[in-house]
């Protein structure tokens, strides 16, 4: 099947569009949830609305990636160790094939 840069280019926007899409879907969903979770707690507890949002809120930030993690020191760790034992692996291939 030999498709055309347009025809490709459309299924790219027709892709990226549902991807979208189910993103939106998928926070709406989780948003909703939360909310029928807060209707219960402020049943259960009887704290006023804005504290169990607020600790909702909080809970939300907590689990969400930091975009800033990629310079971690535990990332940073991999990177390093990953590459020793990279390198390791070709001298010792080196190594194996010279002797």
């Amino acid at each position: 099947m030999n498709l055309t840069k347009e025809e490709r280019m459309q299924r790219e926007v027709r892709r990226r569009v549902f991807e979208h899409y189910h993103r939106l879907e998928e926070k709406r969903g989780s948003l909703e949830a939360t909310g029928h979770t807060l209707n219960a707690l402020e049943e259960v507890t009887g704290l006023p609305r804005m504290t169990l949002e607020t600790i909702a809120l909080k809970v939300r930030h907590s689990y969400e990636p930091y975009e800033g993690d990629f310079f971690s020191i535990k990332n940073q760790f991999l990177m390093v160790f990953s590459s020793f034992g990279i390198l390791t692996f070709f001298i010792w291939m080196l190594i194996l094939w010279i002797f």
